[in-house]
């Protein structure tokens, strides 16, 4: 076989395996959850498997990942934690000073958050400072009390809402406030969902007290994934960095782009050196 007949056919491996990472990166949804017991889990939201990590020694309501992988939670009365991602034990940051916090995550570097306004008032999405748990108002809107916030993109949330009925998925504009009732979210009774995450396939993910995993449709419609065990559920959010750290296997596209790499040092190598055609 000649050199560059070679090389195609190893080109066109390297390929197979790139594409085939890339379907397996789409596949592989995994996140962080907290129950009502305190502890931190790991959820693989492609099998509705839940593995224990550690209690928090909390009982955190709201829980995010920061872009650089940090662990972050907040309480039913705003206090804002560190949490492990190895052990799940909570280090306190501060207190945000507006009450329980039920919905939080990450918008680009900042940590934003919504108070639940159990009390009939509008809901309002607030920056945190990391550092310190200072606040900054974002918006306010009409629909709460809030148990759970995903973030669609920069400008909108999607948050499930206890109004106008029991459970409503809201869409809010963080730039203006204005909200839009999507429709009613697979719960019943009293049964509401606390935990709800866009994975990083697009697809809208939430847990139950029950301990169901749903798939949810711009509609609010819920497609049932599994059961974890039974948990209740109170928070989720992707976790990005879970399987990276020392010893971690290199993904499958890493692979593909090294032997792309060492193929070409190879057909360097076996280039006669007079410019004339490649040897087989």
């Amino acid at each position: 076989m000649r050199l560059s007949a070679k090389l195609m056919l190893a080109m066109s491996l390297a390929a197979g395996i790139f594409h085939f990472s890339v379907k397996s990166a789409a596949a592989d949804q995994i996140g962080f959850a907290v129950d009502a017991t305190g502890n931190l889990y790991g959820v693989d939201l492609t099998t509705a498997k839940a593995t224990p990590i550690g209690p928090t020694g909390q009982l955190l309501e709201g829980l995010a990942v920061s872009p650089g992988g940090g662990l972050f939670g907040t309480d039913l009365f705003g206090n804002l934690f560190s949490v492990s991602k190895t052990t799940g034990a909570s280090t306190p940051i501060g207190s945000t000073g507006v009450g329980d916090i039920e919905g939080l995550a990450f918008r680009g570097t900042t940590l934003i958050g919504t108070n639940f306004s159990n009390m009939g008032g509008p809901a309002t999405v607030f920056a945190i400072d990391t550092t310190a748990a200072a606040t900054t108002p974002i918006t306010s809107f009409s629909q709460g009390p809030v148990r759970a916030m995903a973030l669609l993109n920069t400008n909108t949330i999607d948050v499930a809402s206890d109004t106008p009925v029991s459970q409503s998925l809201v869409s809010v504009n963080l730039l203006t406030g204005a909200n839009m009732v999507l429709g009613q979210l697979p719960a019943s009774g009293a049964d509401l969902i606390a935990a709800l995450n866009f994975g990083s396939d697009g697809v809208l993910y939430a847990l139950d007290p029950l301990g169901n995993e749903f798939i949810i449709s711009s509609n609010g419609a819920g497609t049932l994934v599994g059961n974890t065990g039974g948990q209740d559920w109170l928070d989720l959010t992707m976790a990005s960095t879970v399987l990276d750290g020392p010893g971690a296997v290199p993904e499958p596209n890493s692979m593909a782009l090294l032997l792309m790499a060492v193929l070409g040092l190879i057909s360097v190598r076996t280039w006669p050196r007079s410019g004339g055609s490649a040897q087989s």
